[in-house]
């Protein structure tokens, strides 16, 4: 708690460089070409010769919170938001996490493709309170680069640790950060995520967490300010990593380049005004500043989730001054598509999403099914190196007898995949309508599924054998049941790994 700056360079194993000073209402910003061009409100670790190790304790503690010292938060090194990690394609993150939470704990890199195995990506593994395990992800060298994030993932306890304050962004550097002209750029990344105070002025508790009542934070701040030339361009990385909160985000009077999704460059770009951001959504852009000084307002315009109707509220004020700059653009086409997604497919797969009130508790399912009730009949197994064709649908519905309307960001670990298809889909006649062929711009690792509807997507599982997930990015509903397991399997189908086991097992 309490880590003095050498602390933190040593925890790291950078120097200086790899470290970005305090200053109040900043936001991450740094350049590849030199130093760091404005102030973070915390560290960010960068890997040096191709290793970055870090010391993380996570444990409660009075933090740091827009300014304010706040009790009842549970954090990663005393820090609001954690720690921003950088790598590089083909280094090893190497974390030793020291669990001084009251429960279980582990860490889950969210959309990372490494091993879901051993203590990489593996969310199947247990750290009681007061152990440490040291984690080793090998990061490919042909790994796709762009803005990812680190949090808990032990089943039940998911959404209360990030909600009080476990998560943080986790960058893999090149990609569309490398592309001419945007390679020195200015930029910024954006980690936003819902929270607020109690009545006592504590973090407020996890079962209080209402739209009207949770003020938006990014990197810590509500509202904080950065800077821009007029015409100037900057690449901007921006993600959900709170627990429950939509985005519907825009700039005044701009717009934003699409150059990346999901922590992967895509290869043909566009342009919107908005910016869509379901729990667990990343998004890498260009924006230009208008040639006229002043302030424009990022802001959350609200978004109904069904349930709940998230309010529109401020996030980044952006002060607009000084000489004018050069813009930059870039071309539509900037990369090329995977090949698989021209595969023979090997399987179809179709997953319903689904919710009911049981002893006067809501739980959550797929395919019918309580992930804490799966047993290995349950378990898909997928074969290493070939390509699916999955269809997500969203019976969670009032027309169908769910409670209430709720939508849910569906997201799968390991591996990524190419939304293909969207439509409506009835619950109650199984028919399919205003069905909409999607040519892919982009991979992903999160999607979101209205009621009623359903979204298919093309995957394929490559380089990694193991046991791994999918589920709804609503924690609650994760921490619920709203989740399921995939293994995959070599040619002699083996997959699953030590400390890979069922909830039906013992823990």
């Amino acid at each position: 708690m309490g880590l003095t700056r050498r602390d933190l360079m040593l925890a790291a194993g950078v120097g200086t460089a790899g470290l970005v000073a305090t200053s109040a209402g900043g936001a991450a910003a740094w350049s590849m070409a030199g130093p760091p061009e404005s102030a973070a409100d915390g560290p960010v670790l960068r890997s040096r010769n191709g290793r970055l190790r870090v010391d993380l304790s996570a444990g409660p503690g009075n933090v740091k919170v827009n300014g304010s010292s706040t009790g009842g938060l549970l954090t990663y090194n005393g820090r609001f938001p954690a720690p921003t990690m950088v790598v590089r394609p083909g280094d090893r993150l190497q974390i030793r996490l020291t669990n001084k939470t009251p429960t279980w704990t582990n860490l889950h890199f969210h959309g990372l493709h490494v091993s879901p195995r051993g203590l990489q990506d593996n969310v199947f593994a247990q750290i009681e309170p007061g152990d440490t395990r040291a984690y080793d992800v090998r990061i490919p060298k042909d790994h796709p680069s762009g803005l990812f994030w680190y949090h808990p993932h032990f089943h039940t306890e998911t959404g209360p640790q990030v909600w009080a304050g476990m998560s943080g962004l986790l960058i893999v550097e090149g990609g569309a950060a490398d592309l001419p002209g945007v390679k020195g750029l200015r930029r910024h990344a954006f980690g936003i995520r819902e929270g607020g105070l109690g009545p006592d002025g504590g973090w407020a508790d996890y079962t209080s967490l209402t739209p009207a009542t949770s003020p938006l934070y990014v990197n810590g701040r509500i509202n904080p300010r950065i800077t821009m030339r007029p015409g100037e361009t900057q690449f901007w990385q921006l993600g959900n990593i709170g627990v429950a909160a939509y985005y519907q985000v825009a700039l005044d009077d701009h717009e934003f380049t699409v150059v990346e999704e999901d922590g992967a460059m895509v290869w043909r770009t566009w342009t919107s005004d908005t910016l869509f951001f379901p729990p667990g959504k990343r998004y890498g852009v260009l924006v230009t500043a208008r040639k006229r000084a002043g302030v424009v307002q990022l802001r959350q315009l609200g978004y109904d989730q069904g349930k709940d109707q998230w309010p529109a509220a401020p996030l980044v004020r952006v002060q607009i001054e000084g000489e004018r700059a050069q813009s930059v653009t870039v071309p539509e086409q900037i990369g090329d598509p995977p090949s698989w997604l021209t595969d023979d497919i090997a399987q179809r797969r179709v997953l319903t999403l689904s919710q009911a009130i049981v002893d006067g508790a809501s739980e959550f399912y797929i395919d019918g099914m309580l992930f804490d009730n799966l047993t290995f009949a349950d378990v898909i197994q997928v074969k290493l190196g070939t390509t699916e064709d999955w269809v997500i649908r969203n019976a969670t519905s009032v027309y169908a007898g769910a409670p209430r309307n709720e939508q849910h960001p569906f997201h799968i670990h390991v591996n990524d995949f190419a939304v293909v298809e969207t439509g409506d889909w009835d619950p109650l006649t199984n028919e399919t309508s205003n069905r909409v062929r999607v040519t892919p711009r982009s991979v992903a690792d999160t999607v979101n599924v209205p009621w009623n509807a359903y979204v298919r997507f093309r995957t394929h599982f490559a380089d990694f054998v193991g046991r791994s997930v999918f589920h709804c990015h609503l924690l609650f509903h994760e921490d619920h049941g709203m989740m399921g397991v995939f293994d995959i399997v070599d040619a002699q189908g083996k997959g699953a790994g030590p400390d890979q086991r069922l909830p039906t097992h013992s823990h």
